[in-house]
């Protein structure tokens, strides 16, 4: 396998950031994950709480902003989002055979804190499960 970058993005960084602490977790060679958001970058401790429940901490990498020349170099842009509340980014027709989207909601719309994490807990589920089929596609590719 030659040496593939994967670039998961979400609005606000928080799936894409636990997308790629589940990606790094696989036994994958050869293969870069990063992630960022296509707004502005939002922090919360739901993130490495929910992690934490699955002996995993959040990637210490920043969040690479969508730049024409990053989604240029990926091999495979994941966009993560919530149909419900937010419009996916549009990319030029060059890149669609490289992009795919994973529809899964965002725990930031929950009301109430055990509400909310409850929903973190459900996406962080999702997002497992949704990396290794693709950690499956790769290997298969």
């Amino acid at each position: 396998m030659t040496h593939k970058l994967i670039y998961f993005l979400s609005q606000s960084h928080i799936r894409s950031t636990i997308a790629e602490a589940w990606a790094k977790k696989l036994s994958l060679r050869d293969v870069t994950f990063i992630s960022g958001s296509w707004k502005k970058e939002q922090k919360t401790p739901f993130i490495n709480d929910a992690l934490h429940e699955y002996a995993l901490s959040a990637p210490d990498s920043r969040s690479f902003p969508p730049t024409s020349e990053l989604l240029q170099d990926a091999d495979l842009i994941v966009t993560i989002y919530d149909s419900t509340h937010e419009l996916a980014p549009s990319f030029p027709r060059k890149w669609h055979d490289k992009v795919i989207y994973w529809d899964i909601e965002d725990p930031e719309q929950q009301e109430g804190i055990s509400v909310k994490w409850a929903c973190y807990q459900e996406v962080c589920d999702r997002i497992a499960l949704s990396v290794k089929k693709l950690e499956q596609d790769l290997i298969e590719v």
